[in-house]
């Protein structure tokens, strides 16, 4: 309970940052429209929507150094409650990795390089490299880049993505599992992915929905998502960093993208999109969440889920320790 306790109020504290205004990342607009004003744990936090393109970020948006400092020491206890893996996110890595190498399976050759943006604890480098692939990976997060080495033996960058210098190596596939929105800068960010694939590589992006319909009002909003996506604004800003999506017809924000030879000058393909959005956001008030079936099922859905790790986790190490124990005698 103690543990359960620290954890509860290590997310519940604010991290407090001044910041500036900034234009939009994708447009370059600057009217906007407010569209949240508390984090998930009820802290203040302004996020805006571009009334142009329909973009979610941060207002006032941290300076480089503020989110520097919190990514290095701040965010995995924030968001996540430890500063390395716990043997439940360790599980649910591991099963992530399977579901994405499946997911890209129709990308993935024999031999190829994989650079896995937002790499964590590992798992997904690991998983991919017991099938045979060059790995490499950056994270931030000292705790967890360098838990992933000791553990997996992987090459992790324990440095900010566009800090890194890569010596001219170039790979097949990037992937970026919950990170793009974490970044100041994704446009930037997109123009140097564009930059390390090799001419027909391709690059997989999921990020948070922030049009999902049974999501709590405020649950998308916490300091960490500094930019928040619909598939419109994931598409468009995928297309003026140089990429385009393999299946136009998926409307969702789990993508796989193609190498383009260079920026889509026609990107801006949703001009009525952030007028859908506004409207959304006016509809998705909290007294209509509570009255909804569908979120009562969400909720109910991620209990079971919560509870099935939980579980398998206890067995786990109840079974290791029988095990130990049967050594010992």
């Amino acid at each position: 309970m103690s543990s359960f306790l620290r954890v509860l109020l290590a997310r519940r504290r604010r991290f407090r940052y001044s910041g500036s205004r900034v234009p939009c990342n994708l447009c370059g607009g600057e009217s906007f429209l407010v569209v949240g004003r508390r984090d998930r744990w009820l802290n203040p936090l302004i996020n805006v929507m571009c009334r142009q393109c329909g973009l979610i970020f941060l207002d006032p948006m941290p300076t480089d150094e503020e989110i520097n400092r919190y990514y290095e020491r701040h965010y995995r206890i924030h968001y996540q409650g430890a500063a390395e893996p716990t043997p439940v996110s360790i599980l649910r890595s591991l099963r992530n990795a399977e579901e994405r190498l499946q997911m890209l399976a129709s990308v993935l050759k024999s031999v190829m390089r994989i650079l896995d943006v937002g790499s964590g604890g590992g798992e997904f480098l690991a998983t991919a490299q017991r099938q045979g692939y060059e790995v490499e990976g950056v994270e931030p997060n000292v705790g967890y880049a360098r838990y992933a080495e000791r553990t997996y033996g992987v090459k992790v960058h324990v440095a900010p993505f566009m800090q890194i210098d890569f010596g001219g190596r170039q790979f097949d596939l990037i992937t970026c599992n919950h990170v793009l929105e974490h970044m100041r800068n994704p446009l930037a960010n997109l123009r140097r992915f564009h930059q390390l694939l090799v001419p027909g590589g391709n690059l997989h992006l999921l990020v948070p929905d922030m049009a999902e319909p049974h999501k709590t009002p405020i649950g998308l909003f916490h300091f960490g998502h500094l930019h928040g996506f619909t598939h419109e604004t994931l598409v468009m800003m995928a297309a003026k960093g140089g990429f385009a999506p393999f299946d136009d017809t998926r409307r969702n924000t789990a993508l796989l993208f193609r190498r383009l030879a260079g920026p889509d000058p026609n990107w801006f393909r949703f001009p009525e999109h952030a007028t859908a959005l506004a409207a959304f956001f006016r509809r998705r008030t909290m007294w209509r969440h509570i009255a909804s079936i569908g979120a009562y099922k969400r909720t109910a859905g991620r209990l079971r889920y919560l509870l099935g790790d939980y579980l398998t986790v206890w067995r786990s190490t109840d079974r290791t320790s029988d095990a130990t124990k049967a050594k010992s005698t």
